[in-house]
């Protein structure tokens, strides 16, 4: 006999899974919920599906409950005009007398014309037609697995642009959008959560591959398109008043049949995490070896520049793999050592040797460190930044010269990964990096141990009086080689 807490899970076919015996008073379940919908991209609720007991799962208490699982929630956006009850429930209407006209009968993940795409959305059905107005469900790794070999890989090494006014164009409601947003995502990005890979390219929102001519693009779309959609891989959801049905926005592709008359009103709640961007995906070596290989040889490059312009798409997976913790262990040095600045103006940061935006991506996750420049020497490194709009500015260029900022400009300075003889030389860039940080600022430098060239700079820098040690650490700051020992320095900019 099951336990009036214990959530029934029945697996759908070809995925999803349906829930019933639901309690949301209960943490247990309430982790298991989210759980599950990274398993298995969708899950839908019956309306009976509530404990006996519990909360009915469609009430709008329910519905902001489940959907804050997954996020904060969201009411913005750029063209749906929405109702808010409740808080932040949103009521849709489509047909009958007063909705708009049904639309969108092409897959899409929804928003994916913005750079951090709503991260889940739960649904519920309150008024719905006689017939028709089903949902349906693509997965997006299913989607990813059925492409060849050959394409997967040509994907891998591909940008696409997102755009609002592309997928309100194909349903002929261009005129109702005053404003196009565009967004650029690899057409592979890696599952946040699971790490599976998913096909991130719509048939709705997705008009172009970055540097590639129309009609080429146009014509690897629909390839692809008509390689991954599978009829007998669709899930498809027919409503009854007060069903919920949750879904993984990355994980699956979504679109309601315009297929119905009278009319249909929903009640929907959206999940938002706004420090969300998505990871480019560019195939599972399996290989921790390689990874590193791929690392000391890009590091030893004698052009440096060329060098990371060829690795800057596949960059993030090698050093994930590597098990590379140096950007998460700078930058919350950096967080510790600025302190509380909930009550003063956001200290401005300049990360030199940016890449792609690790260290960005840390600052904003997990400090809510936004006010952010970064400097680089190769625009393949920074276009991966740019597109997930990570930094306020960027900068194109060396750091082996005086930089192109003015005296006692920045609250910090970090340069994480970037101080080796092949790449950012001790002189002049440690003098330089001094030079722009205000008097009294931050500048956080990695390095391996054994690089005494940056270890005699800094002592060269305090020795004059421009700079003082706050703090060093020493750390193992891969993973994969224990043996290599890196250390931080923490310096204090004195008056220059």
């Amino acid at each position: 006999m099951q336990s009036l807490s214990t959530l029934l899970v029945s697996k759908l076919k070809p995925f999803g899974a349906k829930l019933t015996n639901v309690d949301l008073d209960s943490l247990e379940q309430r982790n298991r919920i989210q759980e599950l919908l990274y398993e298995n991209g969708v899950l839908i609720i019956p309306a009976d599906g509530a404990s006996v007991g519990a909360e009915p799962i469609h009430t709008d208490a329910s519905l902001l409950q489940l959907a804050r699982l997954f996020g904060k929630i969201e009411n913005d956006h750029q063209v749906n005009e929405s109702q808010d009850t409740a808080d932040r429930v949103e009521i849709l209407e489509t047909m009958g007398e007063t909705g708009i006209p049904a639309d969108f009968s092409l897959f899409h993940s929804d928003m994916s014309w913005r750079v951090n795409p709503s991260r889940a959305k739960v649904l519920c059905g309150c008024i719905l037609p006689p017939n028709g107005g089903d949902t349906r469900f693509q997965n997006a790794n299913l989607m990813y697995q059925n492409l060849s070999p050959e394409l997967r890989g040509r994907l891998h090494r591909v940008s696409a642009i997102h755009s609002l006014k592309g997928g309100y164009a194909q349903a002929n409601r261009l005129d109702e959008v005053q404003k196009d947003m565009t967004s650029i995502h690899p057409a592979v990005i890696k599952h946040p959560e699971t790490g599976v890979p998913l096909l991130y390219l719509n048939e709705n929102f997705t008009i172009g591959l970055v540097d590639m001519p129309q009609q080429e693009s146009t014509a690897l779309l629909k390839r692809v398109f008509e390689a991954a959609t599978k009829t007998d891989q669709i899930l498809s959801h027919s409503w009854r008043a007060g069903d919920v049905v949750i879904w993984d926005n990355l994980g699956v592709q979504n679109l309601t049949m315009a297929d119905y008359q009278g009319l249909r009103r929903m009640h929907q709640v959206v999940a938002n995490d706004p420090h969300l961007r998505t990871e480019r995906y560019v195939g599972d070596t399996g290989q921790v070896d390689t990874a590193m290989q791929n690392i000391e040889y890009y590091l030893k490059q004698d052009d440096n520049c060329a060098g990371y312009q060829e690795w800057a798409l596949a960059y993030e997976q090698d050093v994930n793999q590597a098990g590379y913790n140096i950007p998460h262990i700078a930058t919350d040095i950096l967080a510790q050592h600025l302190g509380d600045h909930s009550n003063e103006k956001t200290p401005l940061i300049l990360d030199v040797g940016a890449g792609t935006g690790l260290n960005a991506l840390h600052l904003m996750r997990n400090h809510g460190l936004t006010n952010l420049e970064a400097m680089d020497i190769s625009t393949g490194m920074l276009f991966e930044a740019r597109r997930r709009e990570l930094y306020r500015v960027y900068h194109v260029a060396d750091s082996n010269q005086p930089l192109p900022m003015p005296s006692c400009q920045y609250d910090a300075v970090i340069c994480v990964g970037g101080l080796s003889a092949s790449q950012i030389q001790a002189q002049p860039a440690l003098e330089e990096f001094i030079r722009v940080t205000k008097e009294g600022g931050l500048v956080v430098l990695s390095m391996r141990e054994a690089e005494s060239e940056y270890l005699d700079e800094v002592s060269r820098l305090v020795a004059v009086g421009v700079a003082e040690v706050v703090k060093d650490y020493s750390f193992v700051g891969i993973e994969a080689n224990q043996k290599i020992r890196h250390q931080i320095f923490v310096l204090r900019a004195l008056l220059n």
